[in-house]
């Protein structure tokens, strides 16, 4: 068995030994049978490592498209939280951002809509009671707690008639024209407040007309000029007189539009024939004190309050509209009127003293002329012209635009017709 099981196997040798010389004899014998070989074998290499090619470029093309799609879900699972957290802090940061242009309306707001109103007079009475808390009180009244109160009145009334010349400022600027705004208004406002700064400024600094006050008036009786009349006096002038000169700037004084009055001309060179004449008599003569002259300059005051808000009220009559005319300018200024006679009417009571109602009877008139033209505006604002009020349609400005009013196209028209 052994030795047949050997013979198979060497001749099974013997055969693949003789068949492989077979096949490689040929080869090596001929030549051209090798040049046909060789291209062929490096056909086969090249679509092997085309092969090879192919399989990596669709692995790194599956990679890349699955890092891909891992990026786009990680993407799209923020955005969702993103979304989710603005869907949920949107509310918050949209009713927040409402508060806080409520509580600037005065600056920011010129149609007076009534969302807005409460909220910026809440910012004033904040702030006039911090200041009337902190800074001092009057030591002339007698009741302790009533001192604090009548601070905090004074002052509320002095923020709301100080920040009642900022709006129409503010307004200017963003439409960069005055056309709406009495030019006659503005110019009696800087005048009637130069008067009212000496008024206030002379009677509580000056010791020697302090002392000609009390001898015209009851022993004893306390000057009636706080120094938040003489703050606002003199913070009223300055603004005032910007204003004027924003018209100046931005259309001047020349144009059909912004011309002064002959009246309100001849009343400013009746006023200062008056001033004049008032500041001689009382150098050269002893029939006119200085706090006559004083006197004097407080009437010029309130006859400038009677008549400037005229030109005003007729110009809004005339052109069917209030835009140009900021109303928080009346919102205000109707808040420290009120303020202002109820201060007035307090401490005349805390002291048991009237006299102080006819000793400053400059601040008592100007109260009540400038709550009688308030109610007036109110009117032409939200009753006459409700659609044609404020800036009108607010964007509209924001675009560099005006809102056409159809008598604003004229070429030109008579002031003193209008008075």
């Amino acid at each position: 068995m052994d030795n047949q099981k050997q013979d198979t196997t060497t001749t099974t040798t013997a055969e693949e030994t003789t068949l492989t010389e077979e096949v490689t004899m040929p080869a090596m014998a001929s030549p051209s049978s090798n040049n046909i070989t060789t291209p062929l074998l490096q056909e086969m290499s090249n679509a092997k490592q085309s092969t090879t090619n192919t399989q990596n470029t669709s692995s790194a093309v599956s990679c890349s498209t699955a890092s891909i799609a891992r990026s786009t879900t990680s993407r799209n699972n923020n955005n969702n939280n993103n979304n989710n957290e603005h869907k949920s802090t949107s509310p918050l940061l949209s009713n927040l951002k409402k508060a806080c242009t409520n509580l600037f309306a005065p600056f920011t707001d010129s149609t007076g809509s009534p969302t807005t109103i409460l909220p910026g007079l809440f910012l004033i009475i904040c702030i006039g009671t911090v200041l009337g808390v902190s800074l001092p009180k009057e030591s002339s009244l007698p009741t302790p707690w009533y001192r604090t109160f009548s601070s905090i009145i004074g002052y509320i009334y002095f923020t709301a008639w100080s920040i009642s010349f900022y709006p129409q400022i503010f307004m200017n600027y963003r439409r960069k024209r005055t056309v709406g705004l009495s030019v006659d208004f503005s110019a009696m406002n800087v005048l009637g407040f130069a008067c009212y700064a000496v008024y206030n400024a002379s009677l509580f600094w000056s010791p020697y007309i302090q002392n000609l006050y009390r001898q015209n008036h009851a022993a004893g009786e306390s000057i009636p000029v706080r120094s938040n009349d003489v703050a606002f006096a003199l913070h009223a002038f300055v603004l005032s007189s910007i204003t004027l000169g924003q018209i100046w700037y931005y259309d001047g004084f020349g144009t059909s539009q912004t011309k002064m009055s002959f009246s309100i001309k001849l009343f400013f060179g009746v006023a200062f024939l008056v001033l004049v004449f008032s500041t001689l008599v009382a150098i050269v003569s002893s029939k006119l004190s200085w706090l006559g002259f004083l006197y004097i300059l407080s009437y010029v005051k309130v006859v400038i309050t009677l008549l400037k808000y005229i030109p005003q009220v007729v110009l809004n009559v005339r052109r069917k509209s209030t835009v140009g005319w900021n109303i928080w300018n009346i919102i205000l200024d109707f808040t420290g009127g009120m303020l202002s006679l109820a201060q007035l009417l307090g401490d005349s009571a805390d002291m048991h003293d009237w006299s102080g109602i006819t000793g400053n009877f400059a601040k008592f008139c100007l109260g009540f002329v400038s709550i009688f033209f308030d109610i007036i505006f109110f009117f032409q604002h939200y009753v006459l012209y409700p659609d044609k009020r404020g800036e009108g349609n607010e964007s509209t400005y924001q675009a560099g635009l005006e809102p056409q009013i159809p008598w604003e196209e004229e070429a030109d028209y008579d002031y003193d017709a209008l008075l």
